[in-house]
């Protein structure tokens, strides 16, 4: 045990593992670049990728799996052997355990790469709009949505005001491209895919009375219930389209827009008149389970850095 204890914090590992993940990194970068169509379903730092798409092109970053867990282990051991050697002899001054705080932080940015690679998902996009949409543990509308942009008519700036309740608590935000909105202390990340105006309802004109209505609900046609069972909209047809449903199980009708294009339903005429449409954003969800470890890395880096200079400080002054 003593010697794969040695074998395992000795320098000569750490440079060995060092050298090892950055050649393989540069490899990688290569394979990736020169093979794009094999790695076209990773996305961020996903590495669950390489478990379910298992093949041998893949074999550098199996090898640098374990390159890094050797290099982990090999940081851990040699750091928990420098305290250790400190401690016993009586080091008592904290400025001096600077250097080993600064990498327990490393070695906690592994475990959070780790678990982060593994485990963190990326929902399929999901329309918000002016109602509650549920996200998966917590619900998010827009309550307003500002754009501008250039002379050429591309879009500078998106910002979508949301309201986003979780456990009875709701809490208003920005969106934007490059402005996610946090949820559970950063775990959960909404990130806008799209944006533009969604149809929140539409305008139908029953024998000479027109209404608004959603998408499943009912009307009347000469007492007789309807119900609105789909609304299609481009491309997937030219124009904008009506599924009607009638409760007497009658086969569907398909009503386009206009008031060219009136349908007799139960002897009632049926005109698809206008859709109401709403500011809306199209969203996706990032989980990433190893946020916390985040924080805790950034507190290691920040204490072990601090004594650093600290220790730098001191030296300058007593000299």
């Amino acid at each position: 045990m003593k010697t794969i204890y040695a074998i395992f914090k000795s320098q000569k590992l750490g440079i060995i593992t060092g050298f090892t993940v950055t050649g393989l990194l540069i490899l990688g970068s290569l394979i990736m670049n020169f093979c794009p169509r094999q790695y076209a379903g990773l996305s961020g730092d996903d590495i669950s990728f390489f478990f379910t798409h298992k093949q041998p092109l893949h074999l550098w970053f199996y090898l640098l799996f374990l390159a890094c867990i050797f290099y982990g282990i090999n940081t851990f051991l040699c750091t928990l052997d420098s305290i250790l050697k400190k401690a016993r002899s009586g080091v008592k001054k904290v400025t001096l355990y600077g250097a080993s705080v600064v990498h327990i932080g490393f070695v906690v940015t592994l475990v959070a790469h780790l678990i982060g690679g593994l485990y963190s998902t990326t929902e399929p996009p999901v329309s918000v709009a002016e109602e509650w949409t549920d996200l998966g543990g917590f619900e998010m509308k827009v309550t307003d949505l500002k754009t501008s942009a250039y002379p050429n008519g591309m879009p500078k700036k998106i910002t979508a005001s949301v309201a986003v309740r979780k456990d009875g608590t709701e809490f208003s935000d920005t969106l934007g491209y490059n402005n996610p909105v946090l949820v559970r202390h950063g775990i959960s990340e909404i990130l806008m895919q799209d944006y533009g105006w969604i149809a929140s309802s539409v305008i139908l004109k029953v024998d000479n009375h027109s209404s608004s209505l959603k998408v499943s609900e009912t009307f009347n046609a000469n007492g007789k219930q309807v119900r609105i069972a789909d609304l299609y909209m481009p491309p997937q047809y030219r124009y904008p389209v009506l599924k009607l449903v009638s409760a007497a199980g009658n086969n569907p009708i398909y009503l386009p827009i206009g008031e060219n294009n009136v349908q007799e339903i139960h002897g009632a005429k049926i005109i698809f008149e206008d859709i109401n449409s709403v500011p809306g954003v199209l969203v996706s969800v990032k989980n990433n389970p190893s946020i916390p470890l985040t924080f805790v890395t950034i507190f290691f880096f920040s204490a072990g850095m601090f004594l650093v200079i600290l220790r730098m400080v001191f030296r300058t002054v007593t000299n």
